[in-house]
C-alpha cells in the first residue's frame, strides 16, 4: 500500500453566517464556490503541483444545494481553471463532508488509483442557511 502524505492546506478565514445582516458577513458578497476556486489555485503554487497533475478533486460539503451546489464537484474545478481532464467528485456526508474528502483522496493514492488528489471543502451559509424556511422554499420536501 502506498503512503499517503497532506502536501499542503488552505483555507479562508471563517466568518459567521449573519443572513439577516450581511453587512457583518466578511464574505457574504460572494458565493462558497468563488471562494474555494481563489483557494484552488494557490494551494497549487504553495505546493509546487501543476493542475494538470491533479487526478481528482473531491469537494466536500453537508448541504449541497443553491450556492452550495457543485455540480458534482465540477464547478470548483472548473471556476479554478483547472484542465477538463482533472476528475471531481462531491461527497455529502452531514458534519464531516471535508474530512471524508480527505479520507476518499488517501484511500485512492494509498490503493494505487492516483498520486496527487485535491480535497476540499466548500460551504457558505449566508444564503443558504439550514433552517425550516428550506420546507417553504422547496429545496427539501417537508416531514
Amino acid at each position: 500500500m502506498q503512503e499517503a502524505v497532506i502536501a499542503g492546506y488552505l483555507r479562508t478565514a471563517q466568518s459567521q453566517s449573519r443572513p439577516n445582516d450581511p453587512g457583518r458577513d466578511w464574505f457574504h458578497k460572494l458565493r462558497g464556490d468563488d471562494l474555494l476556486s481563489k483557494l484552488l489555485p494557490e494551494l497549487l503554487k504553495r505546493t509546487g503541483v501543476k493542475a494538470e497533475e491533479v487526478e481528482d478533486c473531491i469537494t466536500g460539503a453537508a448541504l449541497g444545494v443553491g450556492e452550495n451546489y457543485t455540480y458534482g464537484g465540477r464547478l470548483p474545478v472548473y471556476l479554478s481553471n483547472f484542465p477538463d481532464t482533472v476528475a471531481a467528485k462531491y461527497v455529502d456526508q452531514q458534519c464531516g463532508s471535508s474530512m471524508a474528502a480527505v479520507h476518499i483522496g488517501a484511500m485512492e493514492i494509498m490503493l494505487g488509483y492516483a498520486d496527487i488528489v485535491v480535497a476540499a471543502g466548500m460551504e457558505h451559509m449566508t444564503r443558504v442557511p439550514w433552517d425550516r424556511h428550506f420546507a417553504k422554499r422547496g429545496t427539501r420536501k417537508s416531514i
